[in-house]
């Protein structure tokens, strides 16, 4: 007995974008405000010296692996977030017919931000 009313399809990949989702607004949501915050207001000087100083103790602190594996993840999890809300607003908005470009077009621009971002911080 066939409980749904949907055709029968493959498996769904969905699980997984939503998954995505949901831990990128988890990251973006405690640490982004955080890094801006600290980036943006308690650091930034008229003060060369101070400046330079300031760039010198982010710089080691960026220099810890921990430190870039978190950068990493916060950074990837909150591509993949805005890269599923944008796919959802386009469909909602009209686009439903193109999912399947949507999904390509979405997520791989979240890749593509996730490997730049890792070259990033790995140089530095």
């Amino acid at each position: 007995m066939n409980q749904s009313n949907h055709p029968a399809r493959g498996p769904s990949s969905e699980a997984l974008w939503w998954a995505l989702f949901s831990v990128g607004g988890v990251m973006a949501a405690l640490f982004v405000p955080a890094i801006i915050f600290v980036t943006g207001f308690l650091l930034p000087t008229s003060d060369p010296d101070t400046a330079t100083g300031h760039y010198v103790r982010i710089h080691g602190v960026v220099s810890w692996w921990p430190v870039r594996i978190v950068l990493v993840g916060v950074l990837v999890f909150s591509f993949f977030h805005c890269a599923h809300r944008v796919r959802h607003t386009l469909m909602d908005l009209g686009l439903r017919d193109q999912e399947a470009a949507l999904k390509w077009l979405c997520y791989g621009a979240a890749l593509a931000g996730s490997v730049a971002t890792v070259v990033m911080i790995w140089r530095i």
